[in-house]
């Protein structure tokens, strides 16, 4: 009978599959190590292009305050700007009230009646003079009454009084002005005191 001694053929068998093995966990080691680098080098260039996106936003974000505190500023010019034309406004309703009321004032002056003084305090108008009698101050009075613009005149003094040797009234009364809207014609002056058209 022969004796095959397959030791070695065993040996050599285990030793390749040992090979084996260990070159299957060399190259998942290597493969492993590839895709731990891989990943690393990605996270990497994500974090990098963060940072680079953060600071694209924070020079945004600068820019935008930036142009928040001109806005803000133009917010204040203009709103200044507006009080100024309010301001314009008023003081051009105000002129036209004023000659109105002047107006007014001077229609309702009889030939025995002499103004000393016109006071005027914005909705209130407060007048002293001379008078040929008690019969022309009322009249005056009634006259001034008789007018749109004017309303609650109320004599406050009257008594006598002697000037060159003529004897005179003399009184002192207050009254109220009423708001009319100026007419069409002063409204297109007051919006273009250069003389064009209101759009």
């Amino acid at each position: 009978m022969i004796r095959i001694n397959l030791l070695p053929y065993r040996d050599m068998r285990r030793r390749g599959q040992i090979l084996k093995y260990i070159l299957v966990a060399l190259v998942g080691l290597i493969v492993t190590g590839l895709l731990l680098l891989a990943s690393y080098s990605w996270t990497n260039m994500e974090l990098s292009d963060a940072k680079n996106s953060l600071q694209g936003i924070q020079l945004q974000n600068i820019a935008l305050k930036n142009k928040i505190g001109e806005l803000s500023k133009f917010k204040e010019v203009q709103a200044e700007v507006q009080k100024k034309l309010e301001l314009v406004d008023k003081l051009q309703r105000g002129r036209f009230r004023s000659l109105q009321s002047m107006q007014a004032l001077s229609e309702s002056i009889p030939k025995n009646v002499w103004l000393t003084r016109v006071t005027d305090n914005g909705s209130t108008i407060s007048i002293s003079g001379l008078g040929e009698s008690n019969r022309a101050v009322s009249g005056f009075m009634r006259a001034l009454e008789d007018q749109k613009v004017f309303f609650g005149v109320s004599l406050q003094v009257i008594k006598r009084e002697s000037i060159g040797g003529v004897a005179l009234r003399s009184f002192s009364l207050t009254m109220n002005r009423i708001d009319i809207a100026p007419p069409a014609d002063a409204q297109d002056k007051i919006a273009n005191p250069d003389g064009g058209k209101a759009s």
